[in-house]
């Protein structure tokens, strides 16, 4: 139970850490409206602190010590830049230094994801679930700046970044509102990249947790065909027992015939569990 909710807790992490990696690196390279950087803030301010939360807890398991050399991105990832240059010192969210800061934030966040998620981590690269995330991850970024290039100042529904990431999200999803059509061929073809690419990741997504579903259903059962190899084990040398105490005593000859055919099956038996 224990394991159970630490992994919880990690996919939790992870998202959060997930969000607010993308939003930074976003709102660092494309426009928002002015007032959704004030929420990307709040956003942040939340995720430093679970961050906060996750690196003390390990810290009580290692060396402190060790633990921040080995883990140099601790003192980035738990300090909120846009929330304390917003709501602290009253600075603008388009300050250059302001939009660095949360650029190299984005890219520590990246180490913290496999820093405080080691178990979902694991199961990740073990399911191959690493290759489905990346694509949809790359083909989120790549295809909703496109659009935008494409899109803003020609289609009047796309007036910002926000716009752009919905309609390619919609998209992706095959959700589809239809409240945001592209008006270029560039755009147009970018929405059928991304449809396509939607096919790709589901395939990508359900092979890969198929497979690791089998590979879980195949350790049980080596496990169970190894219990019994040694329970038989264990037998085959109790019979073995009881026929050489036996095997003086002519009144129980049927006894010891009863055994050694026990014990025949039993290699039988033990024969093909092996084979399976």
């Amino acid at each position: 139970m224990n394991r159970r909710i630490e992994i919880f807790l990690e996919i939790l992490f992870i998202s959060v850490i997930f969000i607010d990696a993308f939003l930074l690196l976003t709102s660092s390279l494309m426009p928002f409206r002015a007032g959704n950087f004030q929420n990307i803030a709040y956003v942040d301010l939340f995720a430093s602190l679970i961050l906060l939360l996750a690196y003390i807890n390990q810290m009580r398991k290692n060396d402190p010590k060790i633990y921040l050399k080995k883990n140099w991105n601790f003192l980035i990832v738990v300090i909120p830049f846009s929330f304390i240059a917003i709501n602290i010192l009253g600075f603008s969210p388009d300050l250059f230094i302001l939009k660095l800061l949360n650029l190299v934030k984005a890219i520590a966040l990246v180490f913290a994801i496999r820093q405080v998620g080691k178990n979902v981590d694991n199961f990740v690269e073990k399911s191959r679930l690493v290759y489905g995330v990346s694509f949809f991850i790359a083909i989120l970024l790549t295809s909703s700046i496109a659009f935008y290039l494409a899109e803003n100042g020609i289609n009047p529904n796309v007036t910002n970044y926000e716009d752009s990431i919905w309609y390619v999200i919609q998209t992706i999803t095959t959700v589809g509102y239809g409240d945001i059509v592209p008006y270029t061929q560039f755009g147009r073809l970018i929405g059928v990249i991304a449809m396509i690419s939607a096919i790709g990741i589901t395939s990508l997504l359900t092979a890969a947790t198929t497979s690791s579903l089998l590979d879980k259903v195949r350790q049980e059962s080596d496990k169970l065909s190894k219990r019994n190899a040694v329970f038989m084990k264990n037998l085959e040398k109790k019979i073995d027992k009881i026929s050489e105490e036996v095997a003086d005593r002519k009144d129980i000859d049927v006894l010891n015939q009863e055994l050694k055919k026990l014990k025949s099956e039993i290699i039988e038996l033990k024969e093909i569990i092996e084979k399976k």
